[in-house]
């Protein structure tokens, strides 16, 4: 890898990661997204090829919390301008697709109405409990260099009971968020730190890759009786899975290639943009007509021209976005000096 460049492998999972999360939401039932698990047919061939594909892709939000946890666990400081231009990202995109439903629906004002557009310009729960995260990041270094590698082991193993097993198997939970909150976001960072520090050699991808399909055969069986403990972020099988995956990346070997680490920067942007207030429904339904394909034979096309087309106008659409606010982007943000230390 050329000094100063990113690993190209791992970048090409973030590639791959943003095309899992943009199929999840083409799988969810609710009516803001794709919809497929809400409406196909009990027990057809789309039931358990939509379960199958949920369970493929659910570790995805978890890989991306390691991958931060691998490459940050040595850092003594982060810069506060980071975390304003991924939070201002959502904020800019929120604001310029709630300018444009507002003009093309011109409803009538009331709480309901401020409530959405307020959630779409100022809250992805991700990209806040990212940036908490990242806020955290010299504190958490600071207890994980403070440690032996025995000790960040035990606590590892008591949180993976505690957090995952207990919430997988048990008919009590220790958390009551499903991983969405900091709680899960600080164990996997832990994980990932660990692989970066006291653990060199990844697995061979052949062992990641048969882990890996373990985890999705035990989980779509699995989620076929309990949706919510199944595809839970803190189910144990998802989080073998994630660093089963993560490890199969950590050991391919890909030069550096600047198209693929070009891509790879969008991937935050993609994630915003495919899920802004008003955008998956119009996106999924109107424009390529998941609604269509439910229950169609022809579903599984469907959702490869849906994932694929989606990501691609949302690539556009970011690229689009830098040539015009970039530079004056870079002129407010990058002048920010302030950086949190825990030195």
């Amino acid at each position: 890898m050329k000094e100063g460049k990113r690993d190209s492998n791992i970048e090409l999972l973030r590639i791959v990661l943003i095309l899992m999360v943009i199929s999840l939401h083409y799988l969810n039932g609710a009516d803001w997204a794709g919809g497929a698990l809400g409406h196909v047919v009990n027990g057809s061939v789309n039931y358990y090829l939509s379960h199958f594909l949920e369970s493929a892709f659910i570790m995805a939000v978890n890989v991306f919390v390691l991958i931060t946890g691998y490459f940050s666990c040595n850092k003594n400081s982060i810069k506060v301008a980071k975390v304003t231009k991924l939070y201002g990202l959502l904020v800019l995109y929120g604001i310029i697709f709630s300018s444009i439903m507002l003009y093309i629906t011109k409803p009538s004002i009331n709480f309901e109405v401020i409530k959405f557009v307020a959630t779409t310009i100022f809250y992805r729960w991700f990209i806040v409990i990212y940036c908490v995260l990242y806020i955290l990041i010299p504190f958490l270094n600071k207890f994980i260099h403070a440690i032996t590698q025995k000790q960040l082991f035990t606590l590892l193993c008591i949180n993976a009971v505690l957090f995952y097993v207990v919430n997988t198997f048990s008919p009590w939970t220790t958390l009551k968020d499903n991983g969405y909150g900091i709680v899960n976001f600080v164990n996997l960072y832990f994980v990932g730190s660990y692989l970066r520090l006291y653990c060199p050699n990844p697995l061979s991808p052949k062992k990641s890759l048969l882990i890996y399909a373990g985890c999705i055969i035990l989980t779509t069986i699995f989620s076929i009786f309990s949706h919510s403990r199944a595809w839970s972020y803190v189910s144990i099988f998802n989080l073998i899975s994630a660093i089963a995956i993560f490890e199969f990346f950590r050991a391919c070997n890909i030069k550096y290639n600047s198209v693929i680490n070009y891509l790879a920067s969008y991937t935050f942007a993609v994630y915003i943009i495919h899920g802004c207030g008003p955008i998956p429904p119009t996106l999924y339904r109107r424009l390529f007509h998941s609604d269509w394909y439910w229950n169609s034979p022809y579903m599984l096309a469907n959702f490869v021209i849906t994932v694929l087309g989606i990501y691609c106008i949302c690539v556009c659409v970011e690229f689009i976005r830098r040539c015009i606010f970039n530079k004056i982007r870079d002129r407010i943000i990058e002048k920010i000096p302030y950086q949190i230390s825990c030195n």
